[in-house]
């Protein structure tokens, strides 16, 4: 049996399974959390057992249902949409693995490590790339050595190389802080017993989805590009702030402009040159996108969605200009 470490700290609501971890190293004087996870006998980054959820609370001197909740457990596959997709539960909500950050690195944002002192669990989701409570952005590598943040680091605000990681923050657009506070607000729900306010500049629509709809609907929306095409590849493909913050912020503008933002995004979907027979989509943007909305969310629950969609494609059908070259 492992035994319990003298000094067990106090978690803060919401905050991050690695954060606590870190705190609880520092309190006991340990060189970082990998020891604390020594001593409970696990040898990965974060439990995975119900025995080693255990032993790790008891170490800790924690609540099991407490540690339970901070990790990311995976609890089965489950069809989805475009096909079967692992599916984790994290904070008592159930996502898909491409939402949810499961690994050794990790986002940090430097103004929490510096007013707050610990990091919150909704900087672990895919499309969370600003701080939901300091409107800054987020890291996830070392601005010194360019390396992953690990979640293992020595301390709570140093990296490996021993940078200070709470300095000063970049700030970002609103556009991209809509997104993160929509995603924050849903994540919140699942654990503060008082209710948090609703998104005053987002449409009841989207506020009235759960955590893992919502990620689905961003997901869907992060594919659109700028100049109108198709992305061939999914947003959620690379999780580097770098690689998903430029679409969030574009999918902030369609939640802000709803329905007009998405008018505005078909509108700018490119034809083909070479009229094809109407059977086949395959040289079709608009068909493309079609087809992957209405197998990526074909539930009911998002029917204002595909009810936008036609919309927004019939008007652009009817002002699609003559002279297309013909095959």
């Amino acid at each position: 049996m492992s035994q319990a470490l003298l000094i067990g700290v106090k978690t803060y609501p919401g905050e991050s399974l690695s954060s606590m971890l870190l705190r609880t190293a520092e309190a006991n004087a340990l060189p970082g959390p990998g020891f604390v996870l020594r001593v409970a006998g696990i040898a990965s980054t974060f439990p995975r057992l119900p025995n080693e959820v255990v032993s790790l609370a008891r170490v800790c001197r924690q609540d099991p249902e407490l540690i339970g909740a901070l990790c990311p457990r995976e609890f089965g596959v489950r069809e989805r949409g475009a096909g079967p997709r692992r599916r984790y539960t994290y904070y008592g909500a159930n996502v898909g693995q491409h939402h949810l950050l499961v690994g050794t690195c990790e986002r940090v944002c430097p103004m929490c490590i510096r007013k707050f002192g610990y990091l919150p669990g909704v900087h672990a989701f895919t499309f969370v790339t600003a701080c939901p409570y300091h409107q800054v952005r987020i890291l996830d590598q070392c601005p010194a050595c360019e390396r992953a943040i690990d979640a293992l680091r020595p301390r709570l605000h140093l990296c490996q190389c021993g940078f200070d990681l709470g300095g000063d923050g970049v700030r970002v657009s609103d556009e991209e802080m809509r997104v993160a506070r929509l995603v924050c607000r849903r994540w919140q729900l699942h654990f503060l017993r008082e209710t948090p306010p609703r998104c005053e500049d987002v449409c009841d629509e989207f506020n009235k989805l759960d955590l893992d709809d919502l990620l689905r609907v961003i997901s869907f929306f992060c594919t659109l590009e700028a100049a109108g095409g198709w992305s061939r590849y999914p947003a959620s493909r690379s999780k580097r702030v770098r690689d998903v913050a430029w679409r969030v912020e574009r999918a902030g503008c369609l939640v802000r402009d709803w329905p007009y933002g998405l008018q505005s995004a078909i509108s700018k979907v490119r034809d083909p040159l070479v009229q094809m027979p109407p059977c086949t989509y395959h040289s079709d943007y608009l068909g493309r996108l079609s087809y992957r909305l209405f197998t990526e969310l074909p539930e009911p629950t998002f029917g204002f969605i595909h009810r936008a969609f036609i919309s927004s494609a019939q008007r652009k059908n009817a002002t699609k200009p003559f002279g297309k070259i013909q095959r």
